[in-house]
């Protein structure tokens, strides 16, 4: 139904229905550059990438047997790698998309929150080439060879990326963290998350697209106010999903209210935050109406700061870890004894406890403030900003960087986009049918010797039900009249209430095929070795299976016959076009 619905209005774009393409862009346009960013972790120039795919396939006509959605992604792929080596950045933006096994994985439920980001903590272990093969497979629904063709990955390849995806999760999660909970209720969060995968369902409080550059993890917070507890790892809050939540709201004249509850949503309306916090100079919120008369409302964040004096680089001087258990070594910058006395002018005292918690102020050029907090306390933004002002205020210490003091601070580098899903095809109460339609956010942040670069960009789009779109389905009783154009009453009528006098479709006279060890690779083990297996010849050409696995890969007919696709071809009964229509993996060699 969807190759369909995407092929008719294709169709009707290329005859000059022009509000058909962006209909389809709408569509995709977040799924390519979410898909682009996994090969370039570059948000911006994914989004610029996803422009030139759509501008490609506006611009060339659809390939004869391909789907779009199929053919969207086939350039998006092409695109990126294109990319990648014309900017000679292959190993510096992600060698291991091109060269290794790359793994991920995508969000599913837990019920209870704090379960939910061990989940995801555990997912964030996964690597990227997992991610996409999921993602094509299981949520874009691909077919695998359509997958295997977008990664430039083998149709057996794609397949074990998927199930060992799955599998791997699973050991994640009794890894880390399960063993606390009780047994039956392990197994069943841990079945019952498997399951929503095997399922190909994206069914979560925020589904979360971070897989980024190694070492770069990070985890998007709901709110300045949300908890931060010991299972949260690299979180960050960024305000512009705040500025395009509350210009929304501005359209709407009132408080954005859902038809049910969405924690997300509930954060969002009791966020204080607002562009008047902001110097206008360093933000930008735009406002386009969508093809339905939605909005679609984008705003970005770009601050640009430096230090009023560069400090100094230890990374070549000191071999520094971070945090207790560290074993690799960190990039470091600071101030020591026998650093410039200039430099401590860079800093400001907060406070300094002897049990290991203190806050200093770093100064830049442009006046604005990066405050770094030192505490091993679990809390929200919004109380660690308060825990400073409280010390800072009740400090009677000396506020000034001594010549004897000395400041060590690690190089950061964040790249981060989230979609949150669970805010999706949510309807706004009293909006005369609007829902949102897509919420999407990104952060990319440096913080160096010479200061800190932070650029965000936040997403919301919503649409309206039924605005432009009736459907006009017989599908139930129907009447059906014939006349002349002027004649006064008809000639004909019929009334159907009943399939008695409709066409029937005809039952497809095709066998079906089933491959077991695709679906339960670890049942047939024994199968899956012993190296290439030849089950059929015709005049030109020999067939051979990846593996010994002939005795299972099975034909079943509608008369109830079952017996192996090489007894099958060899008795005449089937050809090799049905072991395509059924993904059947094998290898065709020439007799010449």
């Amino acid at each position: 139904m969807e190759k369909d619905l995407d092929i008719e209005l294709y169709n009707k774009y290329v005859n000059g229905e022009k509000e058909a393409f962006d209909i389809l862009y709408n569509k995709y346009k977040n799924k390519i550059t979410y898909f682009v960013f996994n090969i370039l972790k570059d948000y911006e120039k994914s989004e610029d990438i996803t422009q030139e795919v759509f501008i490609y396939v506006m611009n060339n006509k659809l390939r004869e047997g391909y789907s779009f959605k199929y053919y969207l992604y086939l350039v998006a792929k092409s695109k990126a790698i294109n990319y990648i080596n014309t900017e000679k950045r292959r190993n510096k933006i992600n060698e291991k998309y091109l060269k290794e096994e790359k793994e991920d994985d995508v969000v599913d439920i837990i019920t209870k929150k704090e379960d939910k980001k061990i989940l995801l903590e555990a997912i964030n272990v996964l690597d990227d080439k997992y991610k996409n093969a999921i993602y094509l497979v299981k949520i874009e629904e691909l077919s695998y060879k359509e997958a295997a063709e977008i990664l430039g990955e083998s149709l057996q390849n794609v397949k074990t990326l998927v199930h060992r995806g799955k599998k791997l999760l699973r050991k994640i999660l009794l890894k880390k963290g399960f063993d606390n909970m009780k047994k039956p209720v392990k197994i069943l969060l841990i079945v019952f998350g498997i399951s929503i995968l095997l399922s190909g369902l994206v069914y979560a409080g925020t589904l979360i697209y971070n897989r980024f550059n190694k070492n770069h993890n990070i985890n998007f917070n709901e709110s300045f106010e949300s908890t931060i507890d010991e299972n949260t790892k690299n979180n960050v809050w960024i305000g512009t999903l705040d500025l395009a939540w509350k210009e929304l709201e501005e359209k709407l004249a009132r408080k954005i209210e859902l038809e049910e509850v969405v924690g997300i949503a509930e954060e969002l309306n009791k966020s204080e935050f607002s562009k008047d916090m902001i110097d206008e100079n360093d933000y930008e919120i735009s406002i386009e109406k969508t093809i339905t008369d939605g909005y679609d409302i984008n705003a970005k964040l770009d601050k640009n700061l430096s230090f009023l004096t560069p400090f100094d680089n230890f990374s070549n001087d000191y071999n520094y870890t971070f945090g207790k258990d560290g074993t690799e070594y960190i990039k470091y910058f600071g101030i020591n004894n026998a650093s410039k006395e200039e430099l401590n002018d860079n800093v400001e005292v907060l406070f300094y406890n002897e049990n290991n918690e203190f806050a200093v102020k770093l100064k830049t050029n442009e006046s604005d403030e990066i405050i770094l907090y030192r505490t091993d306390e679990d809390k929200s933004f919004g109380a660690y900003y308060n825990n400073i002002k409280e010390k800072t205020n009740n400090y009677e210490g000396s506020k000034i960087f001594e010549k004897e003091d000395e400041l060590l601070v690690p190089y950061v580098r964040v790249n981060g986009i989230i979609v949150y899903n669970e805010l999706k095809y949510k309807n706004i109460k009293d909006s005369n049918g609007m829902y949102i339609n897509n919420v999407i956010q990104d952060v990319n942040f440096n913080l160096n010797e010479r200061g800190c670069n932070l650029e965000s960009h936040a997403n919301v789009t919503t649409e309206y039900l039924s605005v432009r779109s009736r459907y006009f389905d017989f599908k139930d009783k129907f009447v059906i009249f014939m006349k002349e154009k002027t004649a006064d009453r008809p000639y004909f009528s019929l009334k159907v209430d009943n399939d008695d006098i409709l066409e029937k479709k005809e039952e497809n006279p095709d066998p079906k095929i089933v491959d077991p060890t695709v679906i339960t690779p670890e049942r047939y083990r024994e199968y899956l070795s012993g190296g290439e297996y030849k089950f059929y010849e015709d005049e030109n050409y020999e067939y051979y299976y990846p593996s010994n696995k002939t005795k299972v890969v099975q034909v079943y007919f509608k008369d109830g016959t079952i017996m192996t696709v090489e007894e099958a071809l060899k008795e005449g009964k089937i050809t090799m076009e049905l072991l395509d229509k059924y993904q059947i993996e094998y290898i065709k060699k020439s007799k010449n």
